[in-house]
């Protein structure tokens, strides 16, 4: 199990966020790992990967979510990994979009969809952007898709 008060420590330096809110976010986190299927080092990928507190807690609710609605599957990571691995972009950068996408869904008053079809739609995104300068983030492409398109669902 991972020592969270070191992890929250560490964590609150590196990104200048504060120790409790990384504290709260790891205990959930540490409380969800089986249940939302999470090993050790995949849980310790995310704290690396996730620039705040916030975007923890999203991923691994959305991973604890994934297992409840596939239980047979491969888990929320796994699948994450996936669609990272197919890409340019690293882990954190498809967490920042997933945590811009999640806002813009509840600020536009939106039902979430399900993890593989938010992850599909920012592979659309992806593919549709693949002309955009080298560097370009995946998440200004989410936005400039959202703004043009806006998502209606599955």
């Amino acid at each position: 199990m991972p020592d969270i008060e070191v992890i929250a420590a560490l964590r609150a330096k590196e990104t200048e966020q504060p120790y409790m809110g990384w504290l709260d976010a790891l205990s959930e986190g540490t409380s969800l790992m089986k249940k939302a299927r999470l090993e050790e080092q995949a849980f310790n990928a995310l704290v690396a990967a996730c620039q705040k507190p916030k975007q923890f807690s999203l991923m691994v609710e959305a991973f604890d979510e994934y297992s409840k609605e596939h239980p047979s599957r491969q888990d929320g990571f796994q699948l994450l990994a996936e669609f990272v691995d197919d890409s340019t972009y690293g882990l954190s950068e498809w967490i920042e979009a997933l945590e811009y996408f999640y806002d813009w869904l509840a600020q536009n008053e939106r039902e979430t969809p399900s993890l593989l079809q938010l992850l599909e739609y920012l592979s659309c995104c992806k593919e549709a952007g693949s002309s955009a300068p080298v560097g370009f983030p995946l998440q200004g492409l989410l936005e400039e898709m959202l703004d043009r398109y806006g998502y209606d669902g599955a």
